[in-house]
């Protein structure tokens, strides 16, 4: 498949066009993620202190299933998500949101530090500094997502703005 790219300062709206000779399943696979992102608004509607709020999807800083309840993090504040955990994995993938454990995803934007921890396990201080860890099962995706090896007492830590 070739890729390109065309900045046009031009244009008022981002448009894509896909070229095929033939509609198999990776045109299918591609028209289908577009439309998604397309549908997929980067607000979520999330209930507390007996309200609904709007917030913008980019303000978790992770979220987690607790009693089969599904609770997203801000820097401030706690709310509780209609979406089931695998739900929200699948439809903010692209934004960043990766699962750390059988009941946790983070924000890959929002991590402040990782630290290797006993057992594979890696330590992780969100933006607000909350401690989470990543599981042994997901260290290793974690780390190619982020770019990083497995070196022993590799530390990873963001500039402070």
């Amino acid at each position: 498949m070739l890729l390109k790219l065309i900045r046009n300062k031009e244009i008022k709206e981002t448009s894509v066009t896909v070229e095929y000779r033939e509609r198999d399943k990776q045109v299918n696979s591609l028209v289908d993620y577009i439309s998604h992102l397309n549908d997929m608004g980067e607000n979520v509607f999330a209930n507390a202190d007996d309200s609904l709020y709007q917030i913008n999807i980019h303000d978790i800083l992770y979220m987690e299933s607790v009693d089969r309840r599904t609770f997203g993090y801000t820097a401030d504040k706690t709310y509780e998500l209609s979406c089931k955990l695998y739900e929200i994995e699948e439809l903010y993938r692209s934004l960043g949101f990766i699962r750390i454990s059988k009941s946790c995803i983070v924000n890959l934007h929002k991590i402040h530090a990782l630290k290797p921890d006993y057992g594979g396990k890696i330590l992780v201080t969100m933006e607000n500094r909350e401690k989470l860890y990543i599981s042994r099962q997901y260290a290793p995706v974690i780390k190619e997502k982020l770019g990083i090896g497995g070196k022993k007492n590799e530390r990873i830590s963001k500039k402070s703005t």
